[in-house]
């Protein structure tokens, strides 16, 4: 009976889950801060402020637009020159939270309570000091940028006590740089009436895979070697099981061997029969864990004491490899070796793609890059890794375009569960506010992704918590990075769904898988008939034949000798009068 009770609740929640979906793609006008600004097209302006009126720091601001959910108040902001809004800047914002000009601090018509200074990362109200975390504030992008958008709880606590906006406030934008620009410069600020129409729901994602077919792919930064540290192993534990990942690429461990990486998430997620995880790491702190085998692997340089890996895995019946890179380039100030890194990662991509370097790529190839990418300053960085644009050509090589199409890799845009946010990163006690710092890239040519989140329990329901054993501060405890999960399914290849098919119908096995010595295969025969086993390379030449003969019908078993072949990947052929069985084979030493 448990078992049937948690059945229907898995299906529950899909179809809620895919009714959520399909609703949002159809009626979703509901602002989520995610550096992104389509979904503000629908919402009015409710300033334009001037151009040309900024002062000698380049800040001009421009529109203005403002929106509330039930929680937040949110507020895009042109401010015409590119900057980092956490960072080497003079912009603040001026909230009257009472529309009262006779409270709080007086400033062009306006009494504002609510005062913050974004390049300071520090603010007050009614003059005592607050900071991000004291009310909720949250914005994008965290990369330099023209527009920002900024979110504020509604009721919020400075100093423990629950502070709540009224329905109408006032607002304005300031650059307190010397002869700054003032948005709006007319007096009383901005007003807006807070909406309380119907809540529209978040974007829709998926716990469980949508298909068993589909490859979960799992980005973790854990926070230096945390996933050793005693008392934060509960709570990774909880989060991968939970999870169910098939790849993981992690970041930050430092002072553990892949191999002990591989041991812990076994002791997490226990292998079944025939199963096991295949592991494989570069200095200083990247690691790749898979239930597949990785056949290569290759550090890619890094600048200082970071560094980023290159790993090719083979993934289960598919002709196709994957090439995934782990990555985890300098923080904070160090823009230019973060530059550096990133133009070292697409170089390495196309000299693969090339068939040079330590890991060449047969064409058509998956691509992935995934980590914690530390995106916080020159937007270009990203560009780079998504459209193959090289800052230094003389040293890295010419740009090209990453994807076999010709087409750029792209991002995966994940939301973080039960927020109107995408951060991937959060420290309460950090200066800076939760921004995006982990990404999922990917070659679309070959790759749709079909369904992505980023983890975060606090903002799950009580149910969802129940449902998938967490607890709510699981991800807070793990790491100020929150789990990163992609799930894809690989497309536009013929080969790979005969693959999946003719090899699974008749569960053809080969163990162990990568071969070494003596290898068993494993069937089941259809009917009683003739039969035959061959060896192939990838291009389809034959290179041996290990059965031929009349078989019975049923479970089946022939032995071959891996040890007479040359190191490398292959193609295991069964032939029946019914059909052509596929399994691809990898030869080790």
């Amino acid at each position: 009976m448990t078992f049937q009770i948690n059945t229907l609740k898995q299906l529950t929640l899909t179809v809620i889950s895919f009714l959520l979906f399909s609703f949002c793609l159809n009626a979703q006008s509901r602002i989520l801060v995610d550096g992104f600004f389509e979904d503000w097209a629908t919402q009015p302006v409710l300033h334009n402020d001037a151009s040309g009126d900024g002062g000698g720091s380049g800040v001009d601001f421009g529109k203005i637009q403002v929106y509330n959910d039930r929680n937040f108040v949110f507020f895009s902001v042109e401010v015409g020159n590119t900057i980092n809004l956490q960072d080497n800047n003079d912009v603040a914002i001026y909230i009257d939270i009472d529309n009262n000009t006779n409270t709080g601090s007086s400033i062009n018509g306006i009494g504002a309570e609510l005062i913050y200074t974004f390049g300071d990362r520090s603010g007050s109200y009614n003059g005592a000091r607050i900071r991000h975390a004291d009310i909720g504030m949250i914005t994008a992008p965290t990369t330099s940028s023209d527009r920002f958008e900024i979110a504020i709880k509604r009721t919020f606590s400075p100093d423990g006590i629950d502070v709540t906006m009224g329905s109408t406030i006032k607002a304005l934008f300031k650059d307190n740089a010397s002869n700054g620009d003032l948005a709006p410069s007319a007096i009383g600020g901005i007003t807006y009436t807070m909406s309380e129409g119907q809540q529209l729901p978040l974007p829709s994602y998926s716990f469980n895979k949508p298909a068993k077919s589909d490859i979960r792919i799992l980005s973790y930064n854990v926070e230096r070697d945390g996933f050793f540290t005693e008392n934060r192993l509960p709570s990774y534990t909880r989060a991968l099981q939970a999870i169910q990942p098939d790849i993981i690429g992690f970041q930050e461990i430092y002072d553990n061997t892949s191999q002990q990486v591989a041991a812990q998430v076994e002791s997490m997620l226990p292998s079944a029969a025939n199963e096991q995880w295949y592991y494989a790491g570069a200095e200083p702190d990247c690691h790749a864990i898979s239930r597949y085998p990785i056949t290569k692997s290759a550090p890619i340089a890094g600048a200082n004491s970071s560094g980023n890996a290159a790993f090719l895995i083979d993934l289960p019946d598919t002709e196709k490899d994957m090439l995934l890179v782990v990555a985890h380039p300098p923080c904070c100030t160090n823009d230019a070796g973060r530059q550096t890194e990133v133009d070292q990662i697409m170089q390495f991509i196309r000299e693969a793609k090339e068939r040079k370097g330590p890991i060449p790529l047969e064409e058509g190839a998956l691509i992935m890059i995934v980590g914690d990418m530390n995106f916080v300053g020159d937007g270009a960085q990203l560009q780079t890794l998504l459209s193959g644009d090289i800052s230094d050509e003389a040293l890295y090589g010419p740009d090209f375009t990453p994807d076999w199409d010709g087409s750029n890799l792209i991002d995966s845009k994940p939301y973080t569960t039960g927020v109107p946010f995408s951060y991937s990163w959060y420290s309460e006690s950090s200066a800076f506010s939760p921004g995006r710092l982990d990404y999922v890239l990917y070659s679309g040519s070959n790759l749709e992704l079909d369904n992505t989140y980023s983890l975060f329990t606090p903002g799950m329901s009580s149910f969802e918590l129940t449902q998938y054993g967490l607890q709510s501060s699981d991800v807070l405890i793990a790491s100020d990075h929150l789990p990163l999960v992609a799930d894809f399914t690989i497309k536009n290849s013929s080969t790979n769904s005969i693959y999946r098919a003719d090899a699974n119908s008749i569960k053809l096995q080969v163990l162990p898988n990568p071969a070494f010595g003596k290898a068993n295969i494993s069937f089941t025969n259809p009917t009683t008939n003739a039969v035959s086993l061959q060896l192939t390379d990838l291009s389809g030449r034959e290179l041996g034949v290990l059965y031929t003969g009349n078989l019975s019908s049923g479970k089946q078993a022939i032995t071959f000798d891996s040890s007479i072949y040359s190191i490398g990947s292959y193609i295991l052929t069964l032939r029946t009068p019914e059909a052509v069985y596929y399994k691809k084979v990898n030869i080790v030493r």
